[in-house]
């Protein structure tokens, strides 16, 4: 069953979300339609400015993202590994806080995290991976077994530490939960991959969360972060 983006408007406020996307994708128009008037939207001008800004210089890039990362992994003492995509609208890495190999099999626990360039957003989960190694190939088949999408056991201490510095750092930015980063919204297709009817997650952050690419079992609270969008009073 596809899940579409809602919330309770009586108790949360959550059209920033919604209002940033519009402003960024023509919603409702097709990438493959003819006269190309989908490249032209006002928006997607302003994505493609903040990607060379941000993403595409690198010296912007390195002073403002790898040198963020690289401080998170040497405090907390972990090893970093940078996800950032050209195309994708976020800065984005990983924290590998366990690695245990038997055999030919890896068995990996990752934090992941990413810091929205369309709008004061950001998100953080925990991947349970595990890697089959191909010595001949000199490849590996990699699945992910279980998201955690919040403080929560062994993912607890660096969710809270990452959480913590990205606050800090990119001030008044907001978490976007998990339950509502996979929010469909009908109409909408994002410039960086094909897929119709994209996610919240696809449109300010990127494609790692894919149904395709993840399970539907989570460990947590997948409404972790809706204290940051409660109605006051």
């Amino acid at each position: 069953m596809k899940q579409y983006f809602s919330f309770n408007s009586h108790t949360h406020d959550l059209w920033e979300i919604y209002e940033a996307i519009k402003k960024h994708y023509p919603i409702g128009i097709r990438k493959n339609e003819g006269r190309g008037i989908y490249g032209s939207y006002p928006g997607l001008k302003e994505y493609e400015k903040a990607l060379v800004i941000n993403i595409h210089d690198d010296n912007n890039y390195r002073t403002h993202w790898v040198r963020f990362t690289d401080e998170i992994g040497q405090e907390f003492g972990k090893e970093m590994q940078g996800t950032t995509y050209g195309q994708a609208p976020s800065f984005s890495a990983f924290m590998i806080l366990e690695r245990h190999q038997f055999g030919d099999c890896i068995h990996s626990k990752e934090l992941h995290f990413a810091v929205s360039l369309l709008g004061k957003f950001f998100q953080i989960y925990g991947v349970d991976v595990t890697r089959i190694l191909d010595e001949k190939g000199g490849i590996s088949y990699s699945c992910i077994n279980v998201i955690t999408p919040s403080p929560f056991q062994k993912f607890s201490a660096s969710f809270e530490f990452v959480e913590k510095k990205i606050r800090e750092k990119y001030l008044l930015y907001k978490i976007v939960p998990f339950s509502i980063g996979q929010g469909i919204i009908k109409g909408l297709e994002v410039n960086y991959i094909d897929d119709e009817d994209c996610t919240i997650n696809k449109a300010l952050f990127n494609q790692f969360l894919s149904k395709e690419n993840i399970p539907g079992l989570t460990r947590g609270d997948i409404y972790y972060g809706m204290d940051d969008w409660k109605k006051t009073e």
